[in-house]
């Protein structure tokens, strides 16, 4: 009786070699996808820093002014807006009524129309949308005001500033209601008579009135940033 030998067709044994390579291919893959993981992260992490910094030098220049005029300045405050929650980056409170800032830090050249719904962000070959930073700031101060009507608080001009932190970042903007300005603009802005009128605002009770919705839950504030990081990457894409 004789034992079968199954024989092995050609192409069938796979040499050292051929485990080498498929083994340096994994590595390769293995490679790739960890740098693809901590470019997106580092670009997060960057656009975070971006961000917290562009505030920082604004609040530097706000605070000295304000101390000095007696006013009150607000930075990162969280308000309720219907289901979800907005952030506001600055608000100064003063005889005058209120300056509500939104900072903005990125370089390049930005275009746009006030009145249009998107600007366009470039950066080298990279061309991006922006939503409209005055249309976004907008909203902050319907927010405001919807706050303050709940406290019977009406009528208080309210200015919609938008600043951006980087001084480089060239602006090719149509004029409209709104202020654009660079951070090195923002002292003279803040020098004009028009800050310096007594229009009998009740700054404390401004200030106490924004406060009592002023949102904390941290889990909210989360759910918040996490949104805007995450049109942030989206508009980096």
């Amino acid at each position: 009786m004789s034992v079968g030998v199954n024989k092995i067709k050609p192409g069938e044994i796979i040499s050292m070699k051929d485990y080498m390579w498929a083994y340096v291919g994994l590595i390769v893959l293995l490679l790739v996808v960890a740098g693809i993981i901590l470019l997106v992260r580092y670009r997060k992490k960057r656009i975070e820093r971006l961000g917290v910094k562009g505030g920082k030098m604004v609040a530097k220049i706000l605070k000295p002014w304000a101390l000095l005029q007696n006013y009150k300045v607000i930075n990162d405050l969280y308000l309720p807006l219907y289901d979800k929650t907005t952030q506001i980056d600055h608000i100064v409170i003063g005889f005058f009524g209120m300056i509500v800032i939104e900072t903005k830090n990125m370089c390049g050249e930005v275009y746009g129309d006030q009145k249009a719904k998107e600007w366009t962000y470039i950066v080298g070959d990279n061309k991006r949308k922006l939503y409209n930073p005055i249309m976004q700031n907008q909203a902050h101060i319907d927010c405001i005001r919807h706050c303050l009507a709940k406290e019977n608080i009406y009528n208080i001009t309210i200015d919609n500033v938008v600043v951006f932190a980087n001084n480089k970042v060239q602006l090719y903007l149509q004029k409209g209601d709104g202020i654009v300005i660079k951070r090195k603009q923002l002292k003279k802005l803040l020098h004009k008579s028009r800050y310096e009128k007594d229009r009998d605002v009740d700054i404390d009770r401004l200030y106490h009135a924004l406060m009592k919705y002023s949102v904390t839950d941290k889990s909210r504030i989360k759910q918040h940033n996490d949104g805007v990081k995450e049109m942030a990457r989206n508009n980096q894409k």
